[in-house]
Parts: C-alpha cells; structure tokens; sequence
C-alpha cells in the first residue's frame, strides 16, 4: 500500500508526485494493533535500481498504475522508517501480491 504521507527524511526535491510517498511495509495484522507502522521509501531516485535491494517499476506498467504512481520509480528497500499512524492519511493504491513478494525478497536482501 502507498500512502499520502511524505516519507521521511528524504530530500524535498525526491519527493514529487507519487515518489517520496511511503510504501507500507509491515504484515496486515500489526497494523492494526500497533500505533507506529513500517514504511518503506519510494523515490524517483534510479540510480543503484539494479541492486537486489530495490525494485524499479514503472508508472505505466500494471503494478505502477494500481499503486496510483505518477512517474517512474523506484521502491528502496533499504529507507525504512517506523511513524506514528496517524501520519498514515489515506491509501493511494495498492502493489499486487506479486511485486509485494517482490518487494519481500528485497526487503531479505536489505536486513540480512
């Protein structure tokens, strides 16, 4: 899940349109137990995209368009952040179940 909470501690200028919003990380069921959720960073940023670490997906592919992204972009499985909640505003879109397997693969590959 995306949602319209800037990510942070990225840089203002990475977080135009969809990049720099969060990508909910954290299983399902802590999230609605838990006052503080896991996020991961989406950003514009391409550069080191090709490490296993980070999944590039395009706005114009099937999984960008029902994530709700506005340009090209890149989930960086090594930004996490834990916030509060209600910084959490609204759900932009959704990755399938596919890419989400994808993006658990990177996130193993970030935390070892």
């Amino acid at each position: 899940m995306s949602c319209s909470s800037p990510f942070p501690l990225l840089p203002r200028a990475n977080c135009n349109e969809s990049a720099g919003q969060p990508l909910v990380v954290q299983a399902d069921r802590y999230n609605r137990r838990r006052a503080a959720i896991i996020i991961a960073a989406i950003t514009s940023t391409r550069a080191h995209e090709h490490f296993p670490c980070k999944l590039p997906v395009s706005k114009d592919s099937l999984e960008g368009r029902e994530a709700g992204l506005k340009i090209d972009s890149v989930v960086d499985c090594q930004t996490l952040a834990t916030v509060p909640r209600d910084e959490i505003v609204r759900r932009l879109g959704r990755f399938p179940p596919e890419l989400m397997r994808q993006i658990d693969h990177a996130l193993g590959d970030a935390l070892g």
